[in-house]
């Protein structure tokens, strides 16, 4: 039976497993091996049982005066019936396994060579072997041998066979990548082409092709696939005393079959990627230099890459790299060219940029101009001009464009060692190529994967920034847009610099201007007061005044009676319509309590700063947006305070407004507290005739 099933078999396992599984069953024993020596003087455990379970044993040397060693001098078969037996016997049991009370060993024998063994244990009792189990294993284990012997030439024979066709096919991958080679002068082109075409080949979605950069001393990943996804990774100099070093001085392929072996040769994960468990590495070579490697990796296994495909990559790296050296030196030609085209075409950007500031004084129209050309230029959605306020510490941001649409971003202080601070202890530009050398992005805008940022310079300080970003991939900005930007930049500081201190001149002038108006409204004012000895005519021609000169329909003057503690309005108009309040008690702790407190101009300039001051709307009148409260000052005390709102709007009311009011005011204190006197002076005069005309009246009656 057992030969008949060595007879339809010429796998050398399926054999082992069949007379194996075949002896169990007639031997009715849970406890067998069939082993298997090489010439690499090893022992391999094919079939290995113990309790009825089958165990993977590692092949190993056989024991010196083992049953090995005894039966491949003698070559007799060895049977251990009680302890005094295996005292004969070296070895003991396999590590990891159970020692037994009887062992029959029968040796596997072709022609002339010991191939190996068969061993039946039994570990329950002494004695459990004779001749007739030591006649029908001898038996078998002839008939096996000449079985495995020709089952091994089978698979001999399958290997080369297969071996030859491997290298048939691998001699058409190769055909077809150097047909490819030959029709590119494109470098890149000649890179993605034999990386995709070995993609394919291995059947792998990790791979990748390093260029160096002897000059820079930099590798760069010219193609780079980890889990099927093509990367882009920053070129890097080569890790001290790792693998490329190595290639370099031997000019071999590099394999690391475990990560053990990858530790042993300083083979480093690179950043950003995941830590591999099989890795090849192979030179590629020109004529007096390694120009670089193809590295595959494996995630999944050890020893994933045996001779096979160290052969093919290594014949496939060979094949590049002239053909890459020759691309190499055909794009520097060609960038050359490009390079030269594109400085002229750089100059004649730089050229309309600077005619049109030469055109331009004003400074936000200066921002606009250059901000929409670069834009245009660089063909992006996504641009932003800031500028430095050292008053404040912040910075403004003058233009920004993100997606296309224009943002108001209120100004901020710059980030503590972040772009902007990075550019003023430096001077030099920045260009950030990926997400995590960005930083965060500004409150309310989106995250970008590049950015490019150069300061704007004049003669001793950096003045703002401009910067144009990519949302949709990493490593967007490279020399050319550097030194576009760079050149406009220092164009754009002279240029801006000019144009503030124009805005700042016209600011003076325009302030000059305002003052000399405030100066006639005031003169206007104090004239009509110096003729005017009435108190509510002072209030009158005041209050008017002011409403025609700020233009505004909702004005109030108001008067304090401090012995009666109550404000008197005297004056107020809302909506253009003049209206009569009653006087009323200051509330304590309000904005009349910190008038007095402070004899400071109070301005709200929204109904949130109105509820922090306390300001309450009068019964019977409307809440405004924006008020600014002046008080009028006596010598000794507050006498009033001028009150103007704004119903529509928020930030109605800044510094000049506040001057204008506070100097009317000033001159209202005095010429109201004249009238006040005047008015007492004839009320008292008036009293005195009065009683002098009661006294006649009396007299002449006595009389």
């Amino acid at each position: 039976s057992i030969q008949q099933g060595l007879a339809a078999e010429l796998n050398f396992q399926a054999i082992v497993d069949l007379v194996g599984d075949k002896l169990r069953e007639v031997f009715n024993t849970p406890d067998l091996g069939i082993r298997w020596y090489e010439k690499a003087n090893l022992v391999h455990y094919l079939y290995e049982y113990e309790h009825g379970k089958r165990l993977r044993v590692e092949p190993r040397p056989p024991a010196p005066g083992g049953m090995g060693e005894t039966m491949m001098k003698t070559r007799r078969p060895l049977v251990l019936n009680t302890a005094a037996d295996y005292k004969k016997v070296s070895g003991g049991a396999l590590p990891g396994t159970d020692m037994s009370k009887s062992l029959i060993a029968v040796p596997i024998i072709s022609s002339d060579r010991f191939l190996g063994m068969i061993v039946i244990e039994n570990y329950e009792r002494e004695h459990a072997y004779g001749e007739s189990e030591l006649r029908l294993l001898t038996t078998i284990a002839a008939s096996l041998g000449t079985a495995l012997e020709n089952a091994r030439l089978f698979d001999e024979t399958q290997r080369l066979l297969k071996e030859t066709e491997q290298r048939a096919a691998e001699l058409a991958v190769i055909n077809r990548i150097q047909e490819g080679i030959a029709a590119e002068l494109d470098f890149q082109a000649i890179i993605d082409l034999v990386g995709d075409k070995l993609r394919e080949v291995f059947h792998t979605g990790d791979i990748g092709i390093r260029w160096y950069d002897a000059k820079a001393n930099l590798i760069h990943y010219v193609y780079q696939y980890e889990h099927g996804v093509r990367l882009y990774q920053p070129p890097m100099p080569p890790n001290p005393g790792g693998p490329w070093f190595k290639m370099v001085q031997t000019r071999q392929p590099v394999v690391a079959n475990s990560r053990a072996e990858q530790t042993a040769l300083g083979i480093k994960t690179v950043e950003g990627t995941d830590p591999s468990i099989s890795s090849l590495g192979v030179p590629i070579l020109g004529s007096d230099r390694v120009l670089g490697t193809i590295v595959m990796e494996d995630y999944e296994r050890e020893n994933a890459y045996d001779e096979a495909a160290v052969r093919l990559l290594s014949t496939v790296a060979a094949s590049m790299g002239v053909a890459l050296e020759n691309a190499r030196l055909f794009d520097e030609t060609q960038r050359l060219l490009k390079e030269t085209e594109q400085r002229a075409a750089e100059l004649a950007i730089i050229n309309s940029i600077q005619q049109a500031l030469a055109a331009e004084l004003g400074f936000q129209s200066i921002v606009d101009l250059v901000g929409d050309k670069l834009r245009e230029v660089f063909a992006t959605p996504d641009l932003g001009i800031n500028w430095y306020d050292e008053k404040t510490s912040k910075l403004r941001y003058l233009y920004a464009y993100e997606h296309g649409k224009r943002l108001e971003i209120a100004p901020r202080p710059p980030v503590p060692g972040g772009v902007f601070e990075t550019m003023v202890r430096t001077r030099q530009p920045q260009v950030l190529n990926t997400i995590a050398k960005i930083g965060r992005a500004i409150p309310g805008t989106d995250q970008s994967k590049s950015m490019i940022a150069v300061p704007i310079i004049t003669s001793d300080r950096v003045l703002g920034m401009i910067g144009i970003e990519n949302y949709e991939r990493e490593n967007a900005y490279g020399e050319s847009e550097l030194r576009l930007l760079t050149t406009i930049a220092a164009s754009l500081g002279t240029a801006l610099e000019n144009a503030r201190l124009f805005d700042e001149t016209q600011r003076l002038l325009k302030e000059t201007e305002q003052r000399a108006t405030e100066l006639a409204v005031i003169n206007s004012i104090q004239e009509g007061m110096a003729a005017e000895l009435d108190f509510q005519a002072i209030i009158d021609l005041v209050g008017d005044k002011l409403r025609e000169v700020f233009h505004t329909g909702d004005l109030g003057i108001r008067w304090f009676d401090t012995k009666a503690n109550l404000s008197h309005y005297l004056y107020t108009y809302e909506h253009g319509v003049r209206i009569s309040v009653p006087p009323a008690t200051p509330e304590p702790g309000g904005v009349w309590s910190k008038l007095v407190e402070t004899r400071q101009p109070i301005v709200a300039n929204s109904r949130a700063e109105y509820a922090v001051l306390g300001i309450k709307t009068i019964p019977g009148t409307d809440t405004g947006h924006s008020t600014v409260m002046v008080p009028i000052l006596g010598s000794d005390r507050l006498l009033g305070s001028i009150v103007i709102e704004d119903h529509q709007r928020e930030n109605a009311y800044g510094e000049a407004e506040v001057r204008l009011v506070s100097t009317v005011a000033a001159s209202m204190g005095v010429a109201l507290e004249n009238a006040r006197l005047f008015d007492e002076t004839q009320r008292l005069l008036k009293e005195t005739e009065q009683r002098n005309a009661e006294l006649a009246i009396i007299n002449s009656v006595q009389a």
